[in-house]
């Protein structure tokens, strides 16, 4: 368009021109016309940006020249030159360029008497000189807010990429560190128990052989060996106990045990319901729906005022939401900017990959969903509801 606005800038006073020129002088008009045109074309494609301001002061003289020979409305065709600077130049030059152009548009309007087409000319002038540089101005802000949204969109990606890797890093902390157990573990039952075994079947062996003529030495192999089968079955339960954590530990993060520590305030009723079917859910998950149901029931208590607190666990395929909702007052939107904890809760569901939404149709309700790579544990009954409290 502005390329457009350009060309046409130096043929219409070209042509109004023509129609004031005796016939005999137009061919030399239209051939002076080309030369503009011809001009500005090479100017824009094959020139620098620093050769366009020559090209540009070059025009503007011969634009001078042009309409001290033809008297006519030529003078109009440096309106046409400043299209050519003013939206390329950033520096001081430009301001340099126009004012010399306003120069020399008033030496081409030597030649007509009429002042009050010399005011207009050069109110034109400056006009577009300041369109042309609000116009440059707004598009330099397009291109550096463009630029800025670029590179978020660039950190936004490389942000959920990361997050990603950390999420399988984590994953693959927790099997490396079971396959270090198991294989401990293993190690202890082979080394201890299996060798403790082993040692025994010889020993009975040795008994089946022995006891038809020396019975009483095959009695007293017997008692020996019934009294190492009592320390290897002991070995067998110190080990079995160490490979499952205490119940305390293995409850620390459950919703079971934070519903019981809320339980005993009378005032509050805490229900929890379940849909799906509950799975083994990595640590990491389940540390992060603990302390964003710990974090939303408090809320609710403190904030909230709230005599009921419903907790509802659903297991999808792919992802488990926990909505925690209560019936107290919702919190203005002011005091949800301040926080409300809402910025923690955020922080450390998005850190598993997860998602925190806020409802406020009704009863202030809090989703964390998450997703779930896979179950690393066996089975228990940690997100099992004992009823309200």
């Amino acid at each position: 368009m502005l390329l457009l606005l350009r060309y046409a800038l130096i043929l219409f006073p070209a042509v109004s021109t023509a129609y004031m020129l005796p016939l005999e002088q137009s061919g030399q008009l239209a051939f002076y016309t080309l030369v503009l045109l011809a001009v500005a074309e090479i100017s824009r494609t094959w020139l620098p940006g620093r050769a366009q301001n020559l090209a540009a002061a070059a025009e503007m003289l011969f634009v001078t020249w042009l309409s001290l020979q033809t008297e006519g409305m030529m003078f109009a065709c440096h309106y046409s030159t400043l299209t050519a600077y003013m939206l390329k130049e950033r520096s001081g030059l430009r301001w340099f360029l126009l004012a010399l152009q306003a120069m020399l548009l008033n030496v081409s309007l030597n030649a007509h008497p009429d002042m009050e087409l010399k005011l207009t000319a050069n109110l034109l002038l400056a006009t577009g000189a300041l369109l042309l540089y609000g116009w440059a101005e707004t598009g330099d802000r397009k291109r550096e807010l463009e630029q800025v949204y670029d590179e978020l969109r660039s950190k936004a990606y490389e942000l959920d990429a990361a997050r990603r890797r950390l999420v399988e890093y984590a994953g693959k902390v927790e099997q490396l560190a079971q396959t270090e157990e198991r294989t401990r573990i293993s190690h202890e039952i082979h080394d201890d128990l299996g060798h403790k075994l082993i040692r025994l079947k010889m020993m009975l062996e040795a008994i089946i052989r022995i006891s038809p003529g020396q019975p009483e030495k095959g009695m007293e192999m017997t008692r020996i060996v019934r009294d190492q089968l009592t320390e290897a079955m002991e070995t067998l339960r110190r080990t079995v106990r160490r490979m499952k954590p205490p119940a305390e530990e293995g409850q620390s993060f459950s919703l079971k045990r934070l519903i019981e520590d809320f339980a005993a305030d009378p005032q509050v009723q805490i229900r929890c319901e379940i849909a799906g079917m509950p799975r083994p859910l990595y640590p990491s998950l389940e540390i992060v729906l603990y302390r964003n149901a710990q974090e939303a029931v408090t809320n609710a208590l403190r904030h909230g005022q709230a005599t009921e607190v419903l907790i509802e666990m659903s297991f999808e395929e792919s992802n488990v939401a926990m909505t925690v909702s209560n019936n107290g007052t919702l919190p203005d939107s002011a005091a949800m900017g301040r926080g409300l904890g809402l910025s923690g809760m955020e922080e450390r569901t998005r850190l598993v990959g997860g998602e925190l939404r806020i409802h406020t149709d009704g009863r202030f309700a809090v989703t964390t969903l998450v997703p779930t790579p896979g179950a690393i544990r066996d089975t228990d009954e940690r997100f099992q509801p004992r009823g309200g409290g």
